[in-house]
């Protein structure tokens, strides 16, 4: 029996620890034991995500926070501005059409970042925009983002920014605060290595006024009510308890290895996989890479067959293309609690195919040096 081991950017393999917790007795939501834990891990949030500000748990995955943010900021008819980058990102758009905002979207060719100029001469062509999305990570390309510039720019012209962050956090600085990111979200089967179900978001107090004084209609994911909760350690309605309290021990190991770390393993890792992947004779797809996942492009047309064969002749299960590269890339994941053994793992997995062609070389020493 071979055993099966994900790589792909998401959901990532739970470490034992993690499991454990989730096995022992359920207790009950609304006791003091429950709410010190989620203190405990929205307080641990805040320092991954480098934030004074409120870090509030959803019971929804991330795109329910993303739905969060955007029916809590924008009303009906406002103009907003998506950054779109790749199927993710895009998502915004979606969002904002279904609610029925005035948006306008910039686009790049899907493995580039988008250049802060062309945000710029976006919102000065286009006054009245009160929010802009994106996202930090773009994990169906492998891109990095430069929200830094993105956020000036939007404040410069009075708007909010609102960042997906599902992908970067733990992978990469997300520096909440001196960024002035109005709101940040992150989902817990990413770099937090817990099952999928839990999502999160940090809210500036410039995104509390806007919630306080309009918005769209809204009910289970009013942003306002769980903020009122929050101080108290509380939700506004039943959470996923045990998925929380699985958090809160991922935080903590995240805290006894030290996010400076964490971050550093990350790079090293996507740093490792990339020049290993290049010594294999695939090509990477993004122009400015990102530590959560690398996106390669085999031979044409063997993207699908080598993916299978890596999962059935070796037990790594990667992910493959979305969108307008759906079976031309494949996706190889290093986010989660994975070390330099785990990407040698992964990466010789298609060195070994014998669907691949590719050339089976030893891949430099050097790989994953700092």
């Amino acid at each position: 029996m071979i055993r099966r081991r994900l790589f792909t950017p998401g959901p990532v393999e739970v470490p034992w620890e993690v499991l454990e917790t989730m096995s022992r007795p359920l207790i009950h939501h609304r006791t003091e034991e429950f709410r010190a834990i989620v203190r405990g891990a929205t307080g641990r949030l805040q320092k991954v995500m480098r934030t004074k500000n409120p870090a509030v748990i959803l019971t929804a995955s991330g795109t329910g926070a993303m739905e969060a943010a955007l029916v809590n900021l924008t009303k009906p008819g406002e103009k907003a501005l998506v950054i779109s980058i790749g199927k993710f990102s895009d998502r915004w758009r979606e969002l904002a059409n279904a609610y029925g905002l005035d948006v306008m979207v910039l686009e790049t060719r899907w493995g580039d970042p988008m250049d802060p100029q062309r945000v710029e001469d976006a919102m000065k062509s286009n006054p009245g925009i009160s929010t802009v999305f994106t996202a930090h990570s773009e994990t169906s390309t492998g891109v990095l983002q430069d929200v830094k510039s993105f956020s000036r720019i939007a404040h410069d012209h009075g708007a909010l920014m609102v960042v997906d962050g599902i992908t970067s956090l733990c992978a990469h600085v997300v520096d909440t605060d001196n960024w002035q990111l109005d709101v940040v979200i992150g989902g817990s089967q990413k770099g937090f290595f817990t099952p999928p179900g839990i999502s999160f978001l940090s809210i500036s107090d410039a995104a509390r006024e806007r919630i306080e004084r309009s918005r769209h209609p809204v009910y289970y994911f009013d942003l306002d009510k769980a903020l009122k909760k929050y101080d108290d350690g509380d939700t506004p309605w039943t959470p996923a308890a045990t998925l929380i309290i699985a958090l809160d021990r991922a935080l903590q190991m995240i805290e006894e290895e030290g996010l400076d770390n964490v971050i550093r393993r990350h790079t090293r890792n996507a740093k490792g996989v990339r020049l290993a992947a290049k010594a294999l004779g695939l090509k990477l797809l993004a122009s400015i890479p990102c530590n959560a996942t690398t996106a390669v492009l085999p031979k044409e047309g063997m993207a699908n067959a080598l993916r299978a064969r890596m999962e059935e002749g070796y037990g790594v299960k990667v992910a493959g293309g979305q969108g307008e590269l759906k079976g031309k890339i494949i996706r190889l994941g290093h986010l989660g609690l994975y070390g330099e053994t785990d990407m040698y793992t992964m990466i010789s997995a298609p060195r070994g195919s014998t669907t691949s062609t590719l050339p089976v070389r030893v891949f430099p020493a050097s790989a994953f040096s700092t």
